[in-house]
């Protein structure tokens, strides 16, 4: 299963309110960061995710798209 799938995968099993960070991802994943950052750009390219801003510029949030 690629990247983007196990990413939407489990942000569809967990509350929709729950947002996760690249540094979230790997931890989670056990993917090198690069292919995570270009599987979540990806995934809001095509509107599948939402980028959340957190208080930190470096570390942004995602969730899934509210459909």
């Amino acid at each position: 299963m690629e990247v983007k799938e196990r990413i939407l995968k489990i942000l569809r099993t967990v509350p929709k309110g729950v947002l996760y960070s690249t540094t979230d991802w790997h931890r989670i994943l056990k993917e090198d960061k690069r292919k995570i950052r270009n599987a979540l750009r990806e995934l809001e390219d095509e509107g599948r995710i939402e980028i959340q801003k957190s208080g930190r510029p470096d570390k942004p949030l995602y969730r899934l798209r509210e459909e």
